[in-house]
């Protein structure tokens, strides 16, 4: 896959993952199947983002600061009781609040990307997302994948 074709079909699963968390979170409906299903995606997606060097272009990495976006309310459409091997899984768990607040920082990053490639800053946004996975919402999103996992597992051996 070229490295504009893999931008892009980063770029879509990364509208996908912001519309289906601003679905989920409005709807009242999590489904773990369907989430651990976008999440992945977006993970795996992500992975051959790094592959791209951006070579040639403008160091200014440090993208502007975006709006921010609110947290979600206790009692919303995401599980908030995270079982004590979460905490095992997660060590983010106590700073985030969990699978929600994991799942709405990485929504945060990727948006702030996508107004940047709106902005038709492609370079921005791709070092924006490079970056960030691997310092911040990349560990989120596994760590909020393997929460999934947990959850879908216990679910079924129930």
């Amino acid at each position: 896959m070229s490295d504009e074709s893999q931008i892009q079909f980063f770029e879509f699963k990364a509208r996908k993952f912001c519309t289906w968390f601003d679905k989920t979170s409005r709807s009242g409906q999590y489904d773990g199947l369907q989430a651990t299903h976008v999440v992945s995606g977006l993970v795996a997606s992500a992975a051959k983002l790094l592959r791209i060097r951006l070579a040639g272009q403008p160091h200014d990495l440090e993208p502007p600061a975006g709006p921010e976006i609110p947290p979600l309310t206790p009692g919303g459409t995401f599980p908030l009781e995270c079982r004590a091997d979460w905490a095992e899984v997660c060590r983010h768990r106590e700073r985030t609040g969990g699978l929600p607040g994991c799942l709405a920082e990485v929504q945060h990053e990727l948006r702030r990307g996508l107004d940047l490639l709106d902005d038709g800053r492609p370079y921005h946004a791709i070092s924006h997302w490079q970056l960030g996975y691997v310092h911040n919402w990349g560990e989120l999103a596994i760590c909020a994948l393997m929460m999934m996992h947990s959850d879908l597992a216990t679910t079924r051996s129930s």
